[in-house]
């Protein structure tokens, strides 16, 4: 039920924008993108249950996030099969996302059916940080876990998350970063907030410049919802109309026909400097 509700929604408000882009562009220069926030993590169930960080770096799904990604799968594939493809899956590094990835769309995931279309990972789409959950594995070790993403994954720098200037001795394995996190977790959450509007300006041209026009984008709350922010984008909350797209664990949101090329043309919207600390 939720998901059909926010699918509603999410053509309902992209439709304006979307008439607009349709009016100046070309229909190549166009895109059609499904959001889909990752399944219930440990540190999202930690959160709930006790509201205190677990500190579990790169925190992995529960059993109910692993379940969440194989339901969504069918929301993803009732959206996709109504606008024709090619697909892109693009997916942040953070392992929730891409056992979400995993789950949601298996045969692109896993290259079962080439012809479905193709994966990406793009570390632009990291969470914001906010947890240890947010401090990524390193990418030797996500091509041992993944071998079948081993050419995307070996493109990634082996240190691909934001760490602190005075901190980027530390090995990119091992337990260092995670404790270094614990004590230091300000300066971890600041120098990512530093760089944040640049990143997102760097998603949004690898966005625009995707040679594919249809695409899933696997990531996080707090990233999801400011790069929303930076395109206009408003949701309706319980008294208010909020800047952003929030989406729960697992929710697909589908942004039809839109010009990422004129929003970077158009330049920054204010946003809002909250985030959600939900990850």
């Amino acid at each position: 039920r939720d998901h059909s509700r926010a699918h509603r929604f999410a053509m309902n408000s992209a439709m304006d924008i979307s008439e607009m882009a349709k009016s100046a562009l070309p229909a190549a220069a166009l895109k059609t993108v499904i959001f889909v926030r990752h399944g219930e993590s440990e540190y999202n169930k930690a959160m709930r249950e006790t509201g205190k960080d677990p500190l579990i770096r790169d925190a992995p799904l529960t059993g109910k996030g692993q379940s969440q990604a194989q339901e969504a799968g069918a929301v993803l594939q009732n959206l996709r099969e109504k606008i024709p493809g090619p697909w892109l899956l693009v997916s942040s590094p953070l392992r929730r996302a891409l056992d979400t990835a995993a789950g949601i769309w298996p045969e692109v995931f896993f290259s079962r059916v080439p012809s479905a279309g193709s994966v990406e990972v793009w570390p632009e789409l990291r969470e914001k940080i906010t947890g240890c959950d947010d401090i990524g594995t390193a990418s030797s070790e996500l091509c041992l876990q993944y071998p079948h993403l081993q050419k995307q994954l070996a493109a990634l720098k082996q240190v691909w998350w934001t760490v602190p200037d005075k901190l980027r001795h530390l090995p990119a394995t091992g337990e260092d970063m995670a404790r270094a996190y614990a004590a230091n977790e300000d300066l971890f959450e600041v120098a990512d907030e530093e760089n944040l509007k640049e990143r997102i300006e760097q998603l949004l041209k690898k966005l625009a410049t995707a040679k594919e026009s249809h695409l899933v984008v696997i990531a996080h709350c707090d990233l999801i919802g400011h790069l929303t922010q930076r395109l206009g984008l408003t949701e309706q909350g319980k008294n208010k109309t909020r800047k952003g797209w929030w989406l729960r664990n697992c929710e697909c949101r589908l942004l039809a026909d839109f010009s990422f090329q004129n929003a970077i043309s158009e330049g920054p919207v204010e946003v809002d400097s909250d985030s959600s600390s939900s990850s």
